[in-house]
C-alpha cells in the first residue's frame, strides 16, 4: 500500500492564482494564471473572520519583537488562503499574492503562537534589513548546516527563540533558521531564490465567487445528477448526515436540490461533547429549511466511558463507537429497519483514509447503510465558494479558524486548535483540563502529560516525546481487570467496576456464549476477586470469559452490543445497572461479546500483557 505522503501527493488539490486580478482560482483560466505549489494535500481554505485577525496579530507580534513592522513586507489582502502542513502541532501556510509568505505555528513546547517567514517574506526581510535576519558570507545555504558567528556579515538576531531570515553571500540562496549558542545559526530550511513581488489589486471574496459561478454551477449539476442516479439505483429511504460542518452543509443543500425536502430525513449525531454552538446551529438550520431532523443522542455516554477507559487517544478511540456509532446505528435501525441510503459530506482531500475511499460504499459500522459522498472530489475552496455563492448559513465556529468541527475534546485535534476554540468556549476546556489533571494525578503521569497534550496518545510519537522532560508509561487506561490461572480456575481481580459484582450478573452475561456457559463449573465471589472454575483449561474460553467479565461489570450502557444482536435480546438493566440479557431470546451466538467497545479497546490496549498470560496455556 502506498505511503501516507505518497497518497496525499497523488490526490493533491489543484489550485491556481489569477495574477492579474490577484485572487485564488479553483480552476485554470486565462493566460496570467499560476499554479499554487502547496504542501500536500493542498486543501487550502479562506482566512476569514476572527482567524484573519489572529493571523495578522501573530505576524505583527513577530515583527514587533524585532523592533520593526511587517508593513512593506507582507501585504494585508482581503483574499488569503491557509493550508495545513505537517508539524509537531497546528501549523498552516499562509498564501498571499499567490505566494506562501510563511507559517503560523502553535509552539506546544512554549504554549504560544509563532510566525515562521518563508520565500518572498525572507527575501524582503533581507533586502530591507528588517525583522530578525542574518546576511552571511557563505556561497550557499543548506538544510542542517550550522552558520558560525564569523560567517555573519550583518544581522539582527533575537534574544528569544524566534525564526531568522537567512541569505547567502549573493542572495542566491535563502533560508530560515534558529539561533544556537555563541551566535551560531542552525539552518532549518533553505531554497534557491526565485523572483518575488507584490501583485496589484485587492478583491474581496464576492469577486472571487462571481468568477467561479459557472464553475460552481457545473460542480453542482454533476453532484445533483450523481445523487439522483444513486437514489434510483438503490431505491432506499434517504438520510443526510448533518454534523453542522461546512461539508455536510453543502451536501445537505445538494441533496435537497436533487430530491426535495419530502424524500429526505436529516440525522444529527449529538455525541454529548459537541460544541453547544454546533447543536444550536444544527437545530436552527433544520428549522429554517423546514427539515425533518432526527437526533441520535449519546447523552452522557462519553463521561461514563471516561470513568472506565480514561481519556480517549488517537491510538485508543473507544469514544467513536460509544458516542457516534452506537447511538447512530440505534436510531437508523429503529427508523430504517430495512436499510437506508446515507449521503455524507466526505472529501478525499481530508485524510489518507478518505483519499483511498470510493465515492459509494457499504458502511462497516452501520449495518444496512449504503453511504455516498456527492462532494468526494470537491476541494475545501470549492466548498467555501459554494457556501458563499448560495448564501448558506455557515456554522460561526469556522470564523475562529477551526477548519473541522466535531467533538470539542477530540484527541485528533492539535493543541493549537484547542487554543483557538478556547476563545469561543473556555469553560468547556476548563472542565476537561480538571478531568485530565485528576486522571494524571491519580496515575502519576507527570505535568508534561497535560501541558504537551500527551494524553492524546497511548504510545507517544517521537517528535512529541522529545519535547517532554520525561514520558511515563501510560498503563492507566481501559477497564482495570486482571486475571491469573490457578489449576483449572481463573481468578479475576476488579478495580473500580461500574456495576456491583454479583453472581447473578455474571451468570446472565455468560449466557451469551453456549461454549462458555458449558465450560463453567462454578463461580465464587469474595470482596475483591471472582474465581471461575472451568471444566477444561482452554485459551479461547478464558478470552471469552474475560470479555464477559468486562461487559458485566464495566458496562457504560452505550448499547452498541444491542445494535448487533440478531434477536433483540439485550436491554438496559434498570435494577443492577449495565445491560441485561433476555435469556429466552438469546441464541448464544456471542456477537455481542465481540462488538462491545469497552471490552474490545481494553483488550487491544492490554494485548502485550494478555500475550504474557497466554503462555500459561502453552
Amino acid at each position: 500500500m502506498a505511503s501516507a505522503y505518497k497518497t496525499l501527493e497523488r490526490v493533491r488539490a489543484k489550485l491556481y492564482w489569477d495574477l492579474r486580478e490577484n485572487f485564488p482560482l479553483a480552476f485554470r483560466t486565462g493566460n496570467l494564471v499560476t499554479t499554487l505549489h502547496l504542501t500536500p494535500p493542498g486543501d487550502a481554505y479562506p482566512v476569514v473572520g476572527t482567524f484573519y485577525r489572529h493571523v495578522f496579530n501573530v505576524i505583527r507580534d513577530y515583527f514587533e519583537s524585532s523592533g520593526s513592522s511587517f508593513e512593506g513586507i507582507i501585504p494585508k489582502r482581503k483574499t488569503i488562503l491557509a493550508n495545513k502542513v505537517q508539524y509537531a502541532d497546528l501549523a498552516v501556510e499562509i498564501v498571499i499574492d499567490s505566494q506562501v509568505v510563511g507559517h503560523i505555528i502553535y509552539d506546544i513546547a512554549h504554549s504560544r503562537w509563532r510566525f515562521r517567514p518563508l520565500y518572498s517574506t525572507v527575501y524582503k526581510m533581507i533586502e530591507k534589513e528588517t525583522g530578525f535576519f542574518a546576511k552571511t558570507s557563505l556561497p550557499r545555504l543548506s538544510r542542517g548546516f550550522v552558520i558560525k558567528s564569523g560567517d555573519i556579515i550583518s544581522a539582527n538576531l533575537p534574544k528569544s527563540d524566534e525564526y531568522i531570515a537567512l541569505a547567502s553571500r549573493d542572495y542566491r540562496y535563502l533560508g530560515v533558521g534558529v539561533l544556537l549558542k555563541n551566535r551560531r545559526i542552525y539552518v532549518l530550511k533553505s531554497w534557491t531564490r526565485t523572483p518575488y513581488g507584490n501583485l496589484e489589486g485587492d478583491p474581496n471574496w464576492s469577486k472571487v465567487v462571481s468568477v467561479h459561478r459557472q464553475y460552481l454551477e457545473e460542480k453542482k449539476e454533476e453532484a445533483v445528477s450523481f445523487i439522483r442516479s444513486i437514489y434510483e439505483k438503490y431505491k432506499l429511504p434517504v438520510v443526510i448526515s448533518f454534523s453542522g460542518g461546512k461539508d455536510s452543509l453543502v451536501t445537505l443543500h445538494l441533496v435537497l436540490e436533487a430530491l426535495g425536502n419530502e424524500k429526505v430525513t436529516v440525522l444529527f449525531n449529538n455525541t454529548g461533547i459537541e460544541f453547544p454552538e454546533t447543536v444550536e446551529y444544527v437545530k436552527k438550520t433544520a428549522d429554517f429549511m423546514g427539515l425533518n431532523l432526527i437526533i441520535a443522542n449519546a447523552g452522557e455516554a462519553f463521561w461514563r466511558g471516561f470513568s472506565v477507559m480514561g481519556p480517549p487517544a488517537r491510538d485508543f478511540r473507544w469514544c467513536c463507537k460509544v458516542t457516534k456509532f452506537a447511538p447512530t446505528a440505534r436510531v437508523l435501525k429503529q427508523i430504517f429497519p430495512d436499510g437506508a441510503l446515507s449521503f455524507v459530506g466526505q472529501r478525499k482531500f481530508e485524510s489518507v483514509l478518505r483519499a483511498r475511499s470510493p465515492r459509494v460504499w457499504q458502511n462497516a459500522w452501520l449495518p444496512g447503510i449504503i453511504a455516498a459522498s456527492p462532494i468526494h472530489e470537491w476541494t475545501a475552496l470549492d466548498v467555501w465558494l459554494y457556501i458563499f455563492m448560495e448564501r448558506l448559513p455557515l456554522n460561526p465556529l469556522y470564523y475562529y479558524g477551526l477548519d473541522r468541527l466535531g467533538c470539542w475534546l477530540c484527541p485528533a485535534s492539535e493543541m493549537g486548535e484547542f487554543e483557538l476554540a478556547k476563545s469561543v468556549r473556555r469553560d468547556l476546556y476548563e472542565r476537561w483540563e480538571k478531568e485530565l489533571e485528576s486522571f494524571a494525578l491519580s496515575h502519576s503521569l507527570g505535568r508534561d502529560w497535560l501541558r504537551l497534550g500527551l494524553w492524546r496518545w497511548v504510545k507517544v510519537p517521537k517528535d512529541i516525546s522529545r519535547l517532554a522532560e520525561s514520558v511515563q508509561e501510560d498503563n492507566a487506561r481501559g477497564a482495570t481487570v486482571s486475571w491469573h490461572l490457578l489449576d483449572s480456575m481463573v481468578v479475576f481481580k476488579l478495580e473500580n467496576p461500574r456495576q456491583v459484582p454479583t453472581l447473578t450478573k455474571l451468570q446472565n452475561l455468560s449466557h451469551t456464549s453456549k461454549e462458555l456457559l458449558e465450560s463453567i463449573e462454578s463461580i465464587s465471589f469474595d470482596e475483591k476477586e471472582i474465581t471461575v472454575k472451568l471444566t477444561r483449561r482452554d485459551k479461547s474460553i478464558v478470552e471469552q470469559l474475560e470479555r464477559v467479565v468486562i461487559r458485566a461489570f464495566y458496562c457504560v450502557e452505550c448499547l452498541e452490543c444491542a445494535n448487533w444482536c440478531p434477536r433483540g435480546a439485550i436491554r438496559l438493566d434498570k435494577e443492577r445497572g449495565g445491560i441485561l440479557i433476555l435469556e429466552d431470546n438469546c441464541i448464544q451466538c456471542g456477537i455481542c461479546n465481540a462488538k462491545c467497545p469497552i471490552a474490545e479497546y481494553t483488550l487491544k490496549l492490554k494485548s502485550s500483557k494478555a500475550d504474557k498470560q497466554s503462555r500459561s496455556f502453552n
